[in-house]
C-alpha cells in the first residue's frame, strides 16, 4: 500500500507530465462575457468606502479651519477699528498740542482774559454794552427813547414775552 497525501501522490514523489499544452499562471484565461454579467459603466448610485472616508476627511477639515477663520476675521475687524480710533487721538492730541502751544504765549493769554472775563489793563476804560441780539445789531436811539417812554411793568412784560418766544435759528 503506498502511501499518498492531500495532493494525491506519495509525499516525496514528483509531478508527473501532463499531456497537453501548458498555460502560464500570469495570464488569465479569456472569459467570453454577456451583456448580463456586465454592470453598466454610467453613473454609479453606490457610494463606495474610499469616496465617504474622503467626504469625511473634507468635512473635517473645513469644521477644523471654520472657527479659527472666524476668529482671524473677527481679530482683523477690531484691528482696523482700533486703528483709527488711534488716528482720531493722535489728531485730537495734535489739536490739544497746537492749544496748548498757544496757551504758552502771553500774547494769546491776554487776548483771552479780555474776550472772556472782560479783564482791561489799568487806565484803560471798558463798556459793556447789554441787550444786544444774537445778530450783533444794537437798538438805536429811537428804540432807545420808545422803551423809556413806556412805564417799566411794560417793559418788563414784553421781557418775559420775548423770554418765553422760540428763537429763529440759522
Amino acid at each position: 500500500m503506498t502511501r499518498t497525501g492531500k495532493a494525491g501522490r506519495a509525499p516525496g514523489a514528483k509531478r508527473a507530465a501532463k499531456a497537453g499544452p501548458r498555460r502560464s499562471r500570469a495570464a488569465a484565461p479569456p472569459r467570453t462575457t454577456t451583456s448580463e454579467n456586465v454592470p453598466p459603466r454610467g453613473r454609479q448610485t453606490a457610494l463606495t468606502a474610499r469616496a465617504a472616508v474622503l467626504v469625511l476627511a473634507v468635512a473635517s477639515v473645513m469644521v477644523a479651519v471654520a472657527l479659527p477663520l472666524k476668529i482671524w476675521l473677527g481679530q482683523r475687524s477690531d484691528i482696523s477699528s482700533l486703528v483709527s480710533q488711534t488716528q482720531q487721538a493722535q489728531a485730537k492730541l495734535g489739536r490739544l498740542n497746537a492749544q496748548d502751544r498757544r496757551w504758552q504765549n502771553p500774547a494769546y493769554i491776554e487776548s483771552q482774559a479780555r474776550k472772556r472775563l472782560h479783564y482791561t489793563l489799568p487806565g484803560q476804560t471798558t463798556r459793556v454794552v447789554l441787550g444786544t441780539t444774537s445778530t450783533g445789531r444794537h437798538r438805536t436811539a429811537a428804540q432807545g427813547a420808545v422803551a423809556s417812554s413806556v412805564p417799566w411793568y411794560t417793559q418788563f412784560w414784553k421781557s418775559v414775552e420775548t423770554a418765553g418766544a422760540p428763537t429763529s435759528s440759522r
